[in-house]
């Protein structure tokens, strides 16, 4: 039915025969002033609500949401109902878990999660084939934001993360190959300043190694607000036994 600007008013008014949608008139605000968008109808950033109230199917990468008490950023439509989240912060901001400590840290997180949250979560492998490289054998566009030959080395370029039904669902840190893939306009990260969390102090481990530099072993994370022109950046020279911040990812199911 063709409803005109003028006689939006006569629609909704009460009818005996037929009962409108709550939303009804804010949808048709929205219509009409050009405010809506692929995300009209979940709650707001800060609206802390239960899975149930969120339709992820209509979600736009980079989204944030509140959920059971933890903001999250939207990443991912995977498919077959699948959605790729991952926590909006870290889970501390005073650089607290080592690179080789990840499992447990985010076990710990993912056990202090509500059940409703936990009920949607999707199997993951219980253990990644990562592969390895280092900052230094890519070659990249702008600043340390995407290699163009990651190809190069298809172990590390195959870890992204996907469902698997043999697995275990659990919290998991993203990869590089995760990262990469979700970098670029219209997708979760459309910048750097989008990688960081809200405040851009803390940097957060991704869960690729980087092999041995000058004697040690290290490892790949997102950085943090140096200045305005070093954030957000892919970098491969942590120490694995230095202290740095996780951001749970998590595959849900709605």
């Amino acid at each position: 039915q063709l409803i005109s600007p003028d006689r939006i008013n006569d629609f909704l008014a009460a009818d005996p025969n037929y009962t409108h949608h709550d939303d009804l008139s804010d949808f048709l605000t929205a219509v009409q002033n050009g405010s809506i968008d692929n995300n009209w109808g979940n709650p707001g950033p800060n609206d802390n609500v239960q899975p149930n109230q969120i339709n992820f199917s209509i979600m736009a990468p980079g989204t944030i949401f509140t959920m059971a008490g933890e903001q999250y950023r939207y990443l991912e439509n995977q498919g077959g109902g699948n959605h790729l989240i991952i926590r909006n912060y870290t889970t501390t901001s005073n650089n607290s878990v080592t690179f080789t400590n990840q499992e447990t840290a985010l076990n710990l997180w993912y056990e202090g999660l509500e059940s409703t949250v936990k009920a949607m979560v999707r199997p993951v492998a219980d253990s990644f084939e990562t592969g390895v490289v280092n900052q230094h054998e890519l070659s990249w566009t702008g600043s340390l934001w995407v290699p163009t030959n990651l190809d190069d080395f298809p172990e590390v370029e195959a870890d992204v993360t996907r469902v698997v039904s043999s697995g275990t669902p659990r919290a998991f840190s993203l990869s590089l190959a995760d990262v990469v893939h979700l970098s670029g306009p219209g997708r979760a990260f459309p910048n750097h300043e989008g990688r960081m969390v809200p405040d851009g102090a803390a940097a957060w481990w991704l869960r690729t190694p980087a092999g041995v530099e000058g004697g040690t072993e290290r490892a790949w994370r997102v950085t943090h607000r140096y200045d305005d022109n070093n954030l957000g950046q892919l970098r491969s020279g942590w120490r694995t036994t230095s202290w740095l911040n996780i951001r749970p990812a998590l595959i849900i199911n709605q």
